[in-house]
């Protein structure tokens, strides 16, 4: 086998692996771009109100009607006692270096806006993490002691301020939402930190015996996340629940799009959380009885390009007596960040998928080393022309032999030729002499394969880096051309789409694909193979056109570099003294 058969097959396999991904990617063309978020204004505080009584019969009291795909709206039991709340919806700003969030007192602290002020969306609109079309967000329910289902989202609960919602370094800022039910007070405590993307929720009942059925309520997150990228169908894709619970991280998915799927699992969880391909929403446990378990339930919106996953997840909890705190973190799936809390949550980095799971460990070896050189030299861009460099010295040796070996097979390709022929009709023989041969000349007939083989999944891993860190999100390499190293190299759009190429002209694959092609012709000797050193490049053009730059990047400088090394090789064995083939050729006549 030479070594453009070799490629070819570890190609191929690399293709069978990643199709199915790439099919997901490709779903559709360019998938419908999202409406801005509206920026809402800022309400000042009023005078405390009046307490109003009102019934069943109250506006504020009716279900909401969720302007969304999915079916998520529960039916809400009427409350026919009086309810003390406030009379008119008030909205907060809360103000860090890192976000922006937009609280009212509907439903006792709904998050009507939650930016993420270091991240950029593709329309350049800041990342927020809440979308009125979804509807999620946030949610507490309970049942009284009548077993009806209570949601209080469309209840104005009354609001207490602490501090400073513009929060000065080293602050905190806290808003207290409290209501009467039937002379039962209902208080939730919201604290948000000066640099932090959580904030704590506090949850208490003045009388739990008189509002709880056996003590117990429901906090948990409703709707999933937005997506937040240009390739909608890719975004989605990476959405997933994940609950850790007695060490372990379990994943939920949604398998068939239309079909609600629940899953109720038993024990104390310690997070759980959803993400998107860079961002998450999580509730970790800080102090409340959540031995009651956990629920998870989604569905998938089939849409024109694809399927918009939604998710609901929760705690079923027991109410302690007092100060349930759970905390609530919303913001990027970003190392530096998650491992701050110590508690495994860190574990959703390039955890998607068995191959994600398989390499993560060399993943996040690479990863330091990335935000390392990121620090001396601040462009991404310019980080992973370096780490090609490392990367291909390292692998130099590995490289070389393989290369070696190939030369040798090459050199000795009459004499095998001769054996074949020789002994065409006895492959006994034949196997023994092609033996003698290879020890003869000390060539391994696997070298050429086997140190292509080790260097796979360091290769793996480097895709699974490039395709799916936050680190690269946003940066910009070379402005004009390359301004975000997640995303295409796109420099014009065609006015047509091809099949599975699609309508975006990129360079980055086409100059892959062209080293590809000279990196085969420079080794290439049977002139039958001469189709393959075009139908790999074309055929990984394609698979490639539509993933990062930043990884398109690094492949075009490693097989820049492969050019250059093999170029090397190349001089340094012409050099040594070729094995006397026709001397060795007359032992087979």
């Amino acid at each position: 086998m030479d070594r453009n058969s070799i490629i070819a097959m570890v190609l191929i396999a690399i293709v069978i692996i990643l199709l199915p991904y790439y099919q997901k990617l490709i779903n559709g063309n360019q998938p419908p771009k999202k409406e801005n978020v509206q920026q809402v204004e800022n309400k000042e505080p009023e005078k405390e109100k009046p307490e109003i009584q009102t019934t069943d019969e109250s506006p504020t009291s009716q279900t909401k009607e969720i302007e969304s795909d999915i079916d998520t709206v529960k039916t809400v039991k009427k409350l026919n006692v009086p309810v003390i709340q406030d009379s008119t919806e008030e909205l907060t700003e809360i103000n860090t270096d890192k976000i922006h969030v937009v609280i009212s007192n509907k439903g006792g602290g709904n998050l009507i806006q939650f930016v993420l002020l270091d991240y950029d969306e593709y329309d350049s609109t800041k990342v927020n993490m809440i979308d009125t079309s979804i509807n999620n967000g946030l949610t507490l329910t309970f049942q009284n002691n009548n077993g009806d289902f209570i949601d209080l989202d469309n209840y104005l609960f009354k609001e207490r301020k602490t501090g400073n919602p513009n929060i000065e370094p080293g602050r905190q800022f806290k808003i207290k939402y409290t209501i009467t039910i039937d002379g039962n007070e209902l208080t939730k405590t919201y604290i948000f930190y000066d640099d932090k993307y959580h904030f704590d929720l506090v949850v208490n009942f003045s009388n739990p015996g008189n509002m709880l059925l056996n003590r117990k309520y429901q906090i948990g997150w409703k709707n999933g996340l937005p997506s937040t990228e240009a390739y909608t169908a890719d975004d989605y894709n990476y959405s997933q629940t994940y609950v850790y619970m007695a060490e372990s991280l379990e994943s939920y998915s949604i398998s068939e799009p239309g079909k609600k799927e629940t899953e109720v699992l038993s024990g104390s969880a310690d997070w759980l959380a959803v993400r998107t391909k860079y961002f998450i929403s999580s509730l970790i446990h800080v102090n409340a009885d959540v031995s009651e378990g956990v629920y998870i339930s989604g569905i998938g919106v089939k849409k024109p390009d694809y399927v918009q996953r939604l998710y609901d997840f929760g705690y079923n909890t027991q109410y302690s007596g007092s100060n349930d705190t759970l905390r609530v973190y919303i913001g990027p799936l970003d190392h530096s960040e998650l491992s701050y809390y110590d508690n495994n949550l860190d574990e959703l980095i390039m955890n998607n998928g068995w191959y994600e799971r398989t390499f993560r460990f060399i993943s996040l070896l690479i990863l330091p080393v990335l935000e390392f050189l990121y620090k001396i030299i601040p462009n991404y861009g310019i980080v992973i022309i370096i780490f090609s460099i490392l990367i291909k010295i390292i692998v130099h040796p590995l490289t070389k032999k393989s290369y070696s070996s190939m030369k040798e097979m090459q050199k000795i390709q009459p004499l095998m030729a001769e054996i074949k022929e020789k002994y065409k009709d006895d492959s006994q023989r034949m196997n023994k002499e092609m033996m003698n041969l290879y020890k003869q000349h000390g060539v391994n007939p696997m070298g050429g394969c086997l140190p292509m083989l080790l260097q796979m999944p360091l290769l793996i891993a480097l895709f699974i880096v490039f395709r799916s860190t936050i680190e690269l999100r946003g940066a910009m390499f070379i402005p004009g051309w390359i301004t975000d190293l997640s995303r295409p190299d796109t420099l014009f759009t065609l006015p047509f789409s091809l099949p599975m190429y699609g309508n975006e002209f990129n360079l980055l694959p086409i100059l892959m694909s062209l080293t590809m092609i000279f990196q085969s012709k420079m080794t290439m000797q049977d002139p039958k193979q001469k189709a393959m050193v075009y139908i790999m490049p074309v055929f990984m053009l394609l698979i490639f056109n539509r993933f990062p730059s930043g990884l398109n990047l690094y492949y075009t400088m490693f097989n820049l570099l492969t050019i250059i090394q093999q170029k090397f090789i190349g001089n340094s064995s012409d050099k040594n003294p070729k094995p006397d083939t026709e001397k060795k050729k007359k032992q087979y006549k």
